[in-house]
């Protein structure tokens, strides 16, 4: 399994040297690009739907919301991103089964409900102990985490409770948010564009995994620097703002991917 970085934005191409039609624009020294431009050649070119990108973007930002206004901590936010990281695996698993890449015929029904079921136990595992990571280092209460964990299955499902424990009051209405956000970019680029959905249960299985583990090196090495910084709000709306982008870039570079 390939875990592929996010999209990055390249330096120092000359201004005469144009890209090609229909590739998406070079931020330069000269001939500077805005990052909306660039947004919004990924969308013409058939990267994402521009109220997928708005919704990210809009359900991003809420936890500077929370930040400046309602006081939140490190521990807050590295709650919510980890949950995020859970419902990516959710629609992850709902694309295994709508995909036509292994065909029609029963055996590729089978396999389809065989690779999600993997994928569910595989994704599951890898969710709940990165939640009790969050729980045990960035404040949260580890011992109901622990109990969690300790349930039936609680390895492979335990985040559920996790998440049950972690999220109250505005936290959970964030993650709500987030929910929302990703239900508007599945229904809009893989319900009615079919993006992806000529792959392989297999490829897809494997996809979210490039994009889970970026965020989660962003949102630990962000988390410890925000907890040595001592909680400051100044660094924790940094924080926000940059996985907010990583996100984005993300976002975009797996749509182009899919359209191409």
């Amino acid at each position: 399994m390939t875990l592929a970085p996010p999209a990055a934005l390249h330096f120092g191409m000359p201004a005469d040297d144009a890209p090609a039609p229909g590739a998406r624009p070079v931020i330069g020294r000269a001939g500077r690009r805005s990052a909306a431009g660039v947004v919004a050649a990924d969308v013409a070119a058939g990267g994402s739907t521009p109220w997928a990108i708005a919704s990210l973007v809009a359900v991003n930002l809420m936890p500077l919301v929370g930040v400046l206004g309602f006081g939140w901590s490190t521990f807050d936010l590295m709650a919510l991103y980890w949950f995020e990281n859970g419902i990516i695996g959710l629609f992850a698993v709902l694309k295994i089964l709508l995909s036509r890449g292994d065909g029609n015929g029963p055996g590729a029904v089978l396999g389809r409900l065989f690779t999600a079921g993997f994928f569910t136990l595989h994704y599951g595992a890898f969710w709940s102990v990165h939640g009790l990571f969050v729980m045990t280092l960035f404040g949260g209460p580890a011992n109901r985490a622990f109990g969690a964990m300790d349930l039936p299955l609680g390895f492979f499902f335990g985040g559920v409770g996790i998440a049950g424990v972690a999220l109250q009051g505005g936290l959970l209405l964030a993650a709500m948010g987030l929910f929302a956000s990703h239900a508007v970019s599945f229904v809009g680029n893989v319900v009615l564009k079919g993006e992806d959905l000529e792959r392989t249960a297999r490829e897809l299985m494997s996809q979210p995994y490039g994009r889970v583990v970026v965020l989660h090196v962003t949102l630990v090495l962000g988390g410890f620097l925000v907890l040595g910084l001592g909680g400051a709000t100044a660094a924790l709306a940094l924080f926000v703002l940059l996985k907010t982008g990583v996100d984005l870039a993300a976002h975009l570079r797996v749509h182009r991917a899919e359209k191409g």
